[in-house]
């Protein structure tokens, strides 16, 4: 989720300052995003400077200043709601990377860094469980979504790995001079 467009759309509700705004993000997605308060202000000043917010009032104690959405941010706010996202999945994955490091830096283990990272998705599938069972406790069905996407994320994450381990084992071993020859008949 966009930290700019989170901060309109709280913005959109009613006016802020900039420690409301992170409390209130935070809790929309069940405290699974920690913001940091200086990007939240950062952000406050680059959404000031384009025109999307502008502060309202006096400057309160401890010199907090809120925040409203402008026509112009409302706009940009409504546009961004209404368009779906370019791609699911980004192609520069992190670990793909590693692994085909790993393979052409002298055949690394392989195994041990998916067996790892299987192990990593599995937390994060039990940390996912303990999340659900807080968020169904709060009754809270919009966060309960949030979570199951993460999930059906994770799930799929840990099929790719089987993918990895069959595809990546079942290859030839990797050499530099094999990369950019012809296969010859």
């Amino acid at each position: 989720m966009s930290l700019k467009f989170g901060i309109l759309g709280l913005l959109a509700e009613t006016p802020l300052h900039g420690y409301e705004v992170k409390t209130r993000f935070e809790s929309i997605l069940g405290h699974t995003w920690e913001v940091n308060i200086g990007q939240v202000y950062s952000t406050l000043q680059r959404l000031e400077r384009d025109n999307w917010v502008e502060a309202v009032g006096e400057r309160g104690d401890r010199g907090k200043q809120a925040y409203q959405l402008t026509a112009q941010g409302r706009q940009a706010l409504d546009h961004w709601l209404s368009e779906p996202e370019a791609e699911p999945q980004q192609l520069h994955d992190e670990l793909f990377i590693k692994l085909m490091l790993m393979r052409r830096l002298a055949n690394g283990n392989l195994e041990g860094l998916i067996a790892r990272q299987r192990r990593v998705y599995l937390q994060h599938l039990r940390n996912l469980a303990e999340l659900e069972r807080h968020a169904r406790a709060e009754n809270r069905p919009d966060l309960l979504l949030l979570i199951k996407g993460a999930v059906i994320h994770t799930e799929a994450d840990i099929k790719w790995l089987d993918v990895c381990l069959e595809e990546l084992t079942s290859l030839q071993p990797y050499h530099p001079d094999s990369e950019h020859q012809e296969e010859k008949p």
